[in-house]
């Protein structure tokens, strides 16, 4: 990586975490991120790997996404219940019927149209439910888990780049990703369990006892590491280096938020079964 790239990706990187971090601090700044992260995420894996004969399916989808996630945020902040949620419904069935008729011709079927229902949705759900702990809003909590998982990924890049390209260095899964190695993912994991621990120091014991964080630390290397190769996964089918090309130097927002997209769902859950959202 040349200097002038360098310079660039920490430029767009130092950038990237001033909106996101500006953004989590208030109640209806989290919403707008979820809300961006739904359109441009569904757009990037649409144009990856989705066919244009689906345009129609694609933006019924995103609507769905995007009132489900309207409802879910009504909930949390104001008290709606949480059935409203259902109108998401009413673009998935149009999308539905819009398939049939673009597939009539060919009895062409694809699933794919959808799978941002799987892929994305969870995540954003999980991003504002960690938002509303007990149904209050913190941006210590959600600022707090999106730090390990940045902290992780850049613990990750610098160990695997400083120490993991050298002759006979055991790699992650180089059929995926050829340049991720094992001791990238344990320096990750090292810095992810020291930022846990500064993150504790810091905000205190009020967010979140120590072992919490700790833990939190342990789901987002391991699972962060496995939505990275998902990722991969899906541009090797594609056959495309980046998703988008939204932030210099980094590619687009899949490829900054693909740990995320796993991260976050298990991460709402361990909150969930230990009843700290």
């Amino acid at each position: 990586m040349g200097k002038s790239s360098l310079v660039q990706r920490t430029l767009s990187g130092l950038v990237f975490i001033v909106v996101m971090v500006g953004g989590l601090l208030l109640p209806y700044g989290v919403l707008a991120l979820a809300l961006l992260l739904a359109v441009a995420l569904s757009y990037e894996f649409f144009r990856m790997v989705s066919e244009p004969r689906y345009r129609m399916e694609h933006v019924l989808v995103t609507v769905a996404l995007v009132l489900v996630l309207v409802g879910w945020f009504l909930h949390l902040q104001l008290g709606l219940p949480a059935r409203y949620m259902a109108l998401g419904l009413l673009p998935l069935v149009a999308a539905w019927i819009c398939q049939l008729f673009d597939g009539a011709s060919d009895h062409a079927f694809s699933t794919v149209p959808f799978f941002p229902l799987l892929y994305v949705l969870p995540a954003l759900l999980s991003l504002l439910w960690i938002a509303w702990p007990g149904g209050v809003f913190s941006w210590r909590l959600t600022l707090g888990v999106l730090v390990l998982i940045w902290v992780n990924d850049i613990g990750a890049y610098c160990v695997g780049m400083l120490f993991g390209q050298r002759p006979g260095s055991a790699k992650l899964f180089p059929a995926l990703s050829p340049k991720k190695s094992w001791v990238g993912v344990v320096g990750g994991t090292l810095f992810c369990l020291l930022a846990a621990w500064g993150i504790w120091a810091w905000w205190g014991h009020p967010v979140l006892p120590l072992v919490h964080w700790m833990a939190i630390a342990l789901i987002e290397s391991v699972f962060g590491v496995l939505g990275d190769l998902y990722e991969s996964l899906i541009k090797r089918h594609a056959g495309v280096k980046d998703a988008g090309k939204l932030i210099p130097g980094h590619g687009g927002l899949l490829d900054r938020f693909d740990d995320l997209l796993f991260v976050l769902p298990l991460t709402a859950l361990y909150l969930l079964i230990f009843q700290l959202i």
